[in-house]
Formats: C-alpha cells, structure tokens, sequence
C-alpha cells in the first residue's frame, strides 16, 4: 500500500499535539497507552505521517489539560483535525502526481501567505498555458500524461489564488525573468501582460528587483516563503532544485529567509514602478514582432 503523504494541515496538527504533550510532561509512551496505541503510532501522528481518530483526538487533549468550549483552543484543534482528512483535487488526478508537485499543491492551499523569489523565470501560480507549455515541454516531466498532464496541474494550481479566500501573495522578480524569453517574443510578451492584469496589492503583489541594484540579496537562488496563521503560526521555505525540492522549517534558518525577503522588498522597483518595467519590456517585444 502506498504510503499516505504528509499535508501541512496534519503535520501542523501533529506538532500541536507534541507541543501540548511535553508541556503537559506527558511521556510520548504514556500519551499511547492513555488511547490504546502503540509508540510506533503516536510517533507517526505526531510528525504528521498518520492521521488521528476524532474520539483519539479528543482523549489526548483532555489528557493534556486543554479545555473544551466554543471558540476554544480544543475546538479549533478538532476543527484542524477534520480538514486534514479533507481530500484536494491533487488526490484524484488519475495517474497520481509526484510527490513533491503533490507537497506544492497541499503547501499552495493551505497557505495564509506566500513570498516567492525567482531569479530567471516567471512562477508556475502566475503562468500563462503558453509559458508554462514552452517551459514543461524543454524538460523531462515524470507522471502520466506527460506535457499535457503537466501544464493541466499548473493551470489548476492557479485557481488558489481565485478562491474565495486566497493568500497574500507577494511574487518578487529578478529583472532577467523579465527578459528571459520563454517560448518566443509572442509568448514572453503575452506572460508579461499577464504580470499587469493579474497584480492586484496587495492580495497579489509584483515586485521587480532592477538590474540597476546590482548585488542583491537573492542571488544565491529563487524560494518560497510559506506562512500559516494562528492558532499554530508557523512558517516554511521551500526550495527547488534540479530533480527536487527542500522543506524547511528550523526557525533560525526560516528567519533568515524572512530577513533575505525584507532585504528583496526594500531592494524592489514599488508595485506602480514594476508594472511599468514590465510593460515596457512587452511593448518592446511588441515593436519588434511588427
């Protein structure tokens, strides 16, 4: 049987339930024994790769000393708890996707807010079919369906962003994706007239990193910056490399991309000036199509 994929909601659960537990100096032995579970079990809930019965649940928070009530710590756990069994859409596609599209998408969905650097290409969330199409198309893409499967998922991904509540998302741009022409100039000119139509601060926010600025604080490379809000604030970086992607999650190394993304911010032409920029690099793809 494959093995069920951790998501941020059951993971974020599970790091509760280990907070509460040594705050209430419960051994982790003792906690599994208290539900009739074994150790292998509790450890499993509590890094977030099994999920957790809602009578078991319940019985470890009031084992831990949580009170129950309306609007209480207690309830917005049970609350947390139910969506984590919640099945996305990325749990059906036939032919399954790879996991760590898979860890992206539940990453996306979860989010309260997003700040993602890119250094050359313009981010998969802001992509036109074209862009995505040239770009999926040069590379080798693992799941079935190939090109198609895989520009469909990217698609998809996007309706995050329309959904009801959606995430504040913050997209900063080294000025070369901006000129790094990705399936021709009609194409590129097109993905860049997106960037104008879809900006929208600051729910979605483009900024641009000049080249004028020089040194920059992201020139070690592009990542993304998840945040998730109370009752369990917590925050993730999240990098892509060649044949994967890095989960990060030690509080001094997530505070130093939160300082690296402060530096970016302050180093970026403002919303207004960056959609100028962008603009006028379409209109010059433009003129010379003509």
């Amino acid at each position: 049987m494959a093995r069920r994929p951790v998501t941020v909601r059951r993971y974020l659960l599970g790091m509760e339930l280990r907070r509460l537990r040594t705050a209430a100096g419960v051994k982790q032995e003792a906690a599994a024994v208290h539900i009739d579970m074994d150790d292998s079990k509790m450890s499993r809930i509590e890094n977030g790769s099994s999920p957790i019965s809602r009578p078991e649940l319940f019985e470890l928070l009031r084992l831990y000393g949580v009170e129950e009530g309306e609007g209480s710590h207690f309830e917005v756990l049970d609350q947390l708890n139910r969506e984590a069994r919640k099945r996305g859409w990325w749990h059906h596609e036939r032919g399954g996707i790879p996991p760590t599209v898979h860890q992206l998408i539940d990453l996306e969905s979860s989010a309260a807010s997003m700040v993602q650097f890119s250094p050359l290409l313009v981010p998969g969330l802001l992509q036109t079919e074209a862009y995505a199409r040239a770009l999926i198309s040069s590379f080798p893409v693992h799941m079935a369906g190939g090109v198609d499967t895989g520009v469909g998922i990217r698609m998809k991904r996007q309706e995050v962003l329309a959904a009801p509540n959606p995430p504040h998302f913050i997209c900063l741009l080294d000025e070369a994706a901006l000129h790094r022409q990705i399936g021709g100039p009609k194409v590129h000119a097109e993905q860049l007239y997106k960037l104008v139509d879809v900006a929208n601060p600051p729910t979605l926010t483009i900024q641009i990193v000049p080249y004028e600025r020089g040194v920059h604080a992201g020139l070690d490379g592009g990542f993304t910056l998840f945040s998730y809000p109370n009752p369990i604030s917590m925050e993730f970086a999240f990098i892509e490399y060649a044949d994967g992607r890095v989960f990060i999650e030690e509080e001094e190394q997530v505070r130093a991309f939160r300082r690296t993304t402060d530096h970016l911010r302050a180093q970026a032409l403002s919303s207004d000036e960056s959609m100028r920029l962008i603009s006028s690099i379409a209109g010059d793809l433009e003129r010379q199509m003509r």
